[in-house]
């Protein structure tokens, strides 16, 4: 066959070609010229004769782009070397300047054939034209048709990458991201690739139990997954034990990465590469740091039918632009925010999108995993040294945020402290800490649509509304009794400013624990709406400095005389089941000879605290009632 007439020389690493072959040729035949290379800001020029004088690029930029008739380029590279020395490219450069002067060279110093992407390429746009973009050099106006980066412009380069060569565009949207989709749907459950799933908890981190429980959710046959979990803090380490003693025996295999023996993130994700590439069958590792929340069963699933060496799904904290991925690096390593950071981030932009830096959750083919693990740099945060070696090699880092995944959760103010630490986390998780802790009801109930007389009375002018859940009731117990300081019941009770209590209980105060402004900012926040159905025309927004839980115990203190309220209205909500952990018990209106036993977990009793409301506490007889009780705006 014979050869083409023109030969485009490029490294396929660090190039795109932005426009068709036809418009590529006809840019070249404008040129005039027989030789056409990419201006690198540096030349070499014979200045011995000045009407020949021709300038060159370096050696060792010879082969970064050049176009060439292919005639001529023959005369200057007789054969093709596997891997160009330096002494090879410097004979190739003295051949072309040794040439005619009738062969025309040309540096493309103004951007007209090849633009040079550098780290600092500000003046160069990326324009549309339906869904086609090209570049612009904004200083020559022209439009080149290739771009190439420079050495140390890869992050730059990948960047523009995301846009180029219909790529993706305001119209269409992403065009290539099907491209090379695995169609999973055609492949039977017993013959999916098997998948490493990898949970790392690198620090203290809040609603394990939740992540856990989504993680076991998620929509891939377990018996094709290898389980491995790295835990840094004993005190975090039964959720994942719990995990594997639930859901364990479902999985391929389990394995716990030793904390004590692999002592830094980086370590434990080595080994836990390590364990994958020692399993042949082992296709992909599933890295998941245990911040992110999968509320998309599909999530394992749709990250492999991408079909990427390295993907990462987009997750942000709610409410907030702190994400899975970097748009951009620092020199030093740190974060930079890129131009289309926040279009990416609130999904305005959507598709796959080419970025310096991923975490939190990725899913890495077996031999992306490799090569990244062989050249691990120095770095000391994990997701830095990916990117790192990701870049050293050539491999390329996605995000996708074409769905919902999820959400990362903030660890920065969880304490271990506590039994249940979760319940600290409303100020700094308040989403994650409203699902867990408030009842699944209680939205309808301060909907527009409920009315007054929709609210259940089980005696007049006492409401019985769903507050909080089950789990907050049983966590909040069992709390109380790990701190363990009761009051005694007497009538003497230091914790209060006077030091006496007309009508004691065996109780623990919430300040006592630490908790007392959250449950004011749950009177704020979820009270609230409640009081202004309840009691038209009262519109205070609630406090309360009594805010305490109250344990009724045969052998202790099982019941409470009759008395009023110092509130302006009162919540008394039960915290455990009647008939269940307790019997007798409930609470009785004196004056509407009303009697409530049959309580419900989470629902309080809301009423009014003065005047018309005396009542009283009745017996327990067997085990132990719990109970939390607020004197709202005393």
């Amino acid at each position: 066959q014979p050869l083409p007439s023109q030969v485009l020389v490029l490294d396929s690493h660090a190039s795109i070609l932005i426009t068709s072959p036809s418009k590529l040729l006809r840019a070249a035949e404008a040129l005039k010229a027989d030789f056409i290379f990419i201006y690198q800001n540096e030349t070499t020029s014979d200045d011995s004769d000045e009407e020949a004088m021709r300038s060159l690029p370096r050696a060792s930029d010879l082969f970064r782009g050049m176009f060439a008739t292919t005639n001529l380029l023959k005369l200057a590279i007789p054969e093709v070397p596997s891997s160009p020395s330096p002494d090879y490219t410097q004979a190739c450069l003295s051949s072309i300047k040794g040439m005619d002067s009738s062969v025309s060279v040309i540096v493309d110093s103004e951007s007209k054939f090849f633009q040079l992407v550098t780290r600092d390429s500000e003046r160069i746009s990326t324009r549309y034209e339906g869904d086609i973009a090209y570049l612009q050099n904004e200083d020559t106006h022209n439009i080149p048709v290739v771009a190439v980066a420079a050495p140390d412009a890869k992050i730059q380069f990948n960047s523009l990458g995301n846009y180029l060569a219909r790529a993706w565009s305001p119209e269409g949207g992403c065009h290539i991201c099907d491209e090379e989709k695995l169609d999973l749907s055609t492949i039977p459950s017993s013959e999916l690739p098997i998948v490493q799933l990898s949970i790392f908890i690198n620090q203290p981190t809040p609603f394990l139990e939740v992540f856990f429980e989504r993680i076991a959710k998620l929509n891939y046959p377990k018996d094709r997954i290898h389980l491995t979990t790295h835990c840094f803090f004993e005190q975090q380490q039964k959720y994942a034990d719990a995990f594997n003693v639930t859901h364990g025996q479902s999985y391929r295999s389990v394995k716990v990465i030793d904390a004590k023996i692999f002592e830094d993130e980086k370590s434990a994700f080595e080994e836990a590469v390590s364990l994958c590439l020692s399993d042949e069958t082992c296709s992909y590792l599933f890295y998941v740091d245990a911040t992110v929340q999968f509320t998309e069963p599909e999530t394992l699933r749709h990250l492999m039918a991408a079909n990427r060496s390295v993907i990462a799904p987009m997750v942000t904290r709610r409410g907030k632009f702190w994400s899975s991925f970097w748009g951009d690096v620092s020199d030093d390593g740190g974060y930079v925010r890129s131009n289309d950071y926040f279009s990416i981030v609130e999904r305005t932009k959507t598709g796959i999108w080419n970025v310096p830096l991923i975490g939190s959750a990725l899913l890495m083919k077996r031999h992306a995993a490799a090569e990244i693990t062989s050249s691990l740099g120095e770095e000391y945060y994990l997701y830095n040294a990916i990117s790192g070696a990701a870049l050293e090699k050539n491999i390329f880092l996605y995000v996708d945020n074409r769905i919902h995944f999820g959400h990362l959760t903030n660890p920065e103010n969880t304490t271990l402290e506590h039994l249940h630490n979760d319940l600290w986390e409303l100020f700094t998780n308040p989403l994650d800490w409203e699902e867990r802790y408030i009842h699944p009801e209680y939205h309808k109930w301060v909907s527009d649509s409920v009315k007054l007389g929709d609210f259940e009375q089980p005696c007049p002018d006492v409401f019985w509304v769903p507050l909080m859940s089950e789990t907050f009731c049983k966590q909040l117990v069992e709390e109380m009794e790990k701190f363990g300081q009761w009051s005694d019941g007497s009538n003497y009770d230091t914790r209060l400013e006077g030091g006496y209590e007309n009508v004691p209980t065996r109780d623990i105060h919430m300040r006592q624990v630490g908790w007392e402004e959250h449950w004011l900012t749950i009177l704020r926040t979820y009270v609230h709406p409640l009081q202004v159905k309840l009691f038209e025309g009262y519109s205070d927004k609630p406090w309360a400095r009594m805010n305490f839980v109250v344990r009724y115990h045969p052998n202790e203190q099982p019941f409470l005389r009759n008395h009023h309220d110092a509130a302006t209205y009162t919540l008394d909500m039960a915290l455990n089941r009647a008939h269940i952990d307790y019997e007798g018990g409930g609470v009785r209106f004196k004056r509407y000879n009303c009697t409530l036993v049959d309580t419900r977990v989470g629902w309080p009793l809301i009423f009014p605290g003065r005047l018309t409301h005396l009542h009283e506490g009745l017996e327990v007889t067997s085990g132990i009632r719990y109970i939390f009780v607020t004197f709202v705006n005393p």
